[in-house]
């Protein structure tokens, strides 16, 4: 990505390590070309199963985002691997960002919570947590990858017929520039949520990461394929140690 490109992406956040999205494409053999073709069917057609999807809400979604992210002082990151005693040790003041999955340590361990989350972070396979209409009305992060597409109209499919569905912003790991999809960086899950917060100028100082374990599968990950699961866990813990984590 040029530094033209980042400015013209840039507007009100800064992508970070956006660089490892095309190593980790490269170490799995992926092409570029698949993230590109399920992008552009999100964008072309989610509008088709909500008209609350269309372009211009996303827009004031992924504003409001930023604006409220920008508004806090501290945020607590949950992963998959997070605990009962984490969960239960929470603020009630607690801002919240959740990795997929993870939202059913929510629901299962302390719903009060739900109303913190500023944001769920999905490509959709957090199954069965994120089909809980519990969470209709918040704000997902869905990212589109080459591999997600099933996901995607599933999900999809389900959240389109509550009554106040999800406010969605479509994510993605392309070059593509538009106001209605963002990159904000990373490339799984939880990763791509503390970059989500280092885009939108939020010092290391104020997040926390709970839940968060490179060398196990958490109990809240959704459907995955473990042996790759594994893999990214390694990628993940790459990015986090970039921004100068430890876990």
């Amino acid at each position: 990505m040029t530094s033209e490109e980042v400015m013209v992406l840039s507007t009100n956040f800064t992508p970070v390590c956006i660089e490892y999205q095309q190593e980790i494409r490269e170490y799995f053999g992926w092409d570029i070309e698949d993230d590109e073709v399920v992008l552009k069917w999100l964008k072309d057609n989610i509008k088709k199963y909500n008209v609350k999807w269309n372009s211009y809400l996303q827009t004031i979604y992924l504003e409001n985002l930023i604006s409220t992210i920008k508004s806090k002082d501290e945020f607590v990151v949950i992963g998959a691997n997070v605990t009962k005693d984490e969960i239960t040790g929470l603020s009630q003041t607690s801002s919240l960002i959740v990795a997929d999955g993870a939202i059913g340590s929510l629901l299962e361990l302390n719903q009060n919570l739900l109303k913190n989350v500023i944001c769920l972070v999905s490509d959709g396979d957090g199954m069965p947590y994120i089909t809980n209409e519990k969470i209709a009305g918040m704000t997902i992060l869905l990212h589109a990858h080459g591999h997600a597409k099933d996901n995607l109209e599933n999900i999809l499919n389900i959240w389109n017929k509550w009554e106040d569905v999800p406010k969605i912003i479509i994510s993605h790991q392309t070059f593509n520039i538009s106001k209605t999809v963002v990159n904000f960086g990373g490339f799984s899950d939880g990763d791509r949520a503390v970059c989500m917060l280092h885009a939108c100028g939020i010092s290391k100082n104020n997040i926390r990461l709970i839940g968060f374990d490179s060398q196990k599968i958490g109990p809240w990950s959704g459907i995955t394929n473990i042996k790759k699961k594994r893999e990214k866990l390694v990628w993940m813990e790459k990015i986090l140690e970039d921004l100068g984590y430890v876990i």
